[in-house]
């Protein structure tokens, strides 16, 4: 049997600075590739450029840097997955969404957010709002579009259960067209959404492993139809708990909950901040100064998804701490 090398990435969105939350998932992302012999990749998912910025590129760079991560493929270094920064793999997107369009899986939608929410308003209509009612379906892929109306594409669900199999939470089963509906995958100004752009590239940069927040868990069964509509391999999935304050609410770049940098210009080790990260998820028994390496020494793969199953199961418990 053949043994496929390790993979695994972090794909931060550099909309902002790194919250802690976002540095706890880079650090159990980077563990547990390092603990498995395998390479480590960071990619950055800036595809939206209305809402990225350019500086926080190397202000993530920097942070991941300071608290003592490394990467073998990235923006700032070579690698075979190249290019690094997703507004320069659209290529590779379209390619994608050609293969779908070829093969009728994908089809021009007309309707505003205000059309999908009278159509789930009227009679018979879906119970839920948010999942679209099919009206655009039945249209031609060159059908003229209404006067003044720019169409974005939506994947075609089918009638079928997806299984995912997380490595930490268990198997999720979702049914597509019950529980999601037909979903974007181009949008209206033609940029690609974020379930086909992430999809491709974890396929095509070869990504065995990924470990991400459990936020992202509801929308993995729409990558995983995608990936199998394409061909394209699956990776392991692996959801971590979010990091919360103490009042039980998620960070956010959005709520401007403290970023790593403002932490690492105000003098705090960064030693001080992997002990915090590490004990706040019950890595290690209590919180204590400690490098990423030391850290790394104290860990085998499978205690590491031991702590994280305890985790997941009693949140409450692990999900936040003081101030690093």
């Amino acid at each position: 049997m053949t043994i496929i090398p390790s993979r695994g990435r972090y794909a931060p969105s550099p909309t902002g600075p790194l919250h802690l939350g976002n540095l706890r998932t880079a650090l159990v992302a980077w563990l547990h590739t390092r603990l498995a012999g395998g390479q480590f990749i960071l990619r950055i998912e800036d595809l939206d450029q209305t809402r990225s910025r350019a500086e926080c590129i190397e202000q993530i760079i920097e942070d991941l840097r300071w608290i003592g991560l490394d990467w073998d493929e990235g923006p700032d270094m070579c690698g075979p997955g190249v290019p690094y920064l997703q507004s320069q793999r659209t290529a590779f997107y379209e390619a994608a969404f050609t293969q779908l369009r070829n093969a009728r899986r994908v089809y021009p939608c007309y309707c505003s957010r205000k059309d999908v929410a009278l159509a789930a308003n009227a009679p018979h209509g879906r119970e839920n709002s948010s999942i679209y009612p099919g009206t655009c379906r039945p249209l031609a892929s060159d059908t003229a579009p209404p006067s003044g109306r720019v169409g974005a594409w939506r994947y075609r669900v089918h009638n079928n259960t997806i299984e995912v199999l997380d490595q930490i939470r268990g198997p999720l089963l979702q049914t597509l067209d019950v529980e999601v509906g037909d979903f974007v995958v181009r949008r209206a100004d033609r940029l690609y959404a974020y379930q086909l752009a992430v999809a491709v590239d974890d396929a095509l940069m070869g990504i065995t492993d990924v470990v991400r927040g459990a936020d992202l868990l509801d929308s993995t069964p729409r990558q995983v139809e995608l990936l199998n509509s394409l061909g394209l391999p699956l990776p392991r999935y692996w959801h971590i708990p979010l990091m919360t304050d103490a009042l039980g609410r998620r960070l956010s770049k959005r709520d401007g909950d403290q970023g790593v940098t403002a932490l690492r210009l105000q003098g705090r080790a960064p030693e001080c901040v992997v002990g915090h990260l590490a004990a706040s998820l019950g890595l290690i028994p209590r919180e204590e100064p400690l490098s990423t390496g030391d850290l790394l020494a104290q860990l085998s793969s499978a205690s590491l998804r031991e702590r994280l199953i305890a985790a997941a199961s009693e949140p409450s418990q692990v999900s936040h701490g003081p101030a690093a």
